[in-house]
């Protein structure tokens, strides 16, 4: 599977510019540690409040504290199996492509932690803008499945996308779940990478 041909199976609503826009914004807030208003995204995207509400409403995945704050959309405060540490703060992943994508949005080099789906083992990674290093162990792969039409993608997707010790531990552990497909942690990177510049700079569309 190559990342472009991955990428093209994403539903379109994924790759919106409102929901780009919003979504870099978000995690950059998100990224400092604590929870975002709406007002705080208004002022950052200089949108008004219903633009705001709009678009997050396309998605039934984000996370809000008792305040009504965003609290996790992608990258969120609330612990999941995905550590994902930049510049000494702990916050957490909704899944493993998420800590492969992350640091380009960010522009930072994050330390992520989790643990293999099937045996429990420790995955580790440094995941940079850029590539991927001191992966641990060497043969870490992702789970992906293909990518769904819906407001859910937490439930549809990221509950699915996992960190394997091996490929061989993964290959198994998926051979008993149909529709998953097992890839390298540096070719799920290179997915990342290429979803990312999709985000950043979506095709143009000819005008009638």
């Amino acid at each position: 599977m190559s990342p472009t041909t991955y990428i093209e199976h994403f539903p379109s609503i994924s790759r919106s510019q409102d929901s780009a826009e919003l979504l870099v914004a978000l995690l950059r807030e998100l990224a400092k540690g604590r929870p975002v208003s709406r007002t705080t995204l208004a002022g950052i995207l200089n949108w008004p409040d219903e633009r705001i509400a709009a678009v997050l409403a396309q998605t039934a995945s984000t996370e809000y504290d008792d305040d009504g704050n965003i609290i996790g959309h992608g990258l969120t405060l609330r612990e999941t199996a995905h550590s994902f540490e930049i510049d000494g703060r702990r916050l957490y992943a909704w899944c493993a492509l998420d800590t492969l994508m992350f640091p380009a949005l960010l522009g930072c080099t994050a330390r992520v932690s989790s643990r293999c789906a099937a045996t429990g083992a420790p995955v580790s990674l440094t995941v940079s803008p850029n590539e991927i290093r001191a992966v641990e162990p060497a043969d870490v792969a992702v789970s992906l499945v293909p990518p769904q039409e819906t407001n859910d993608v937490r439930r549809s997707f990221c509950c699915h996308v996992h960190f394997f010790a091996s490929t061989h531990v993964a290959q198994d552990w998926a051979s008993k779940r149909p529709g998953l497909t097992i890839i390298g942690v540096r070719e799920a990177f290179c997915v990342g990478q290429e979803l990312n510049r999709q985000l950043l700079h979506p095709p143009h569309r000819a005008t009638p």
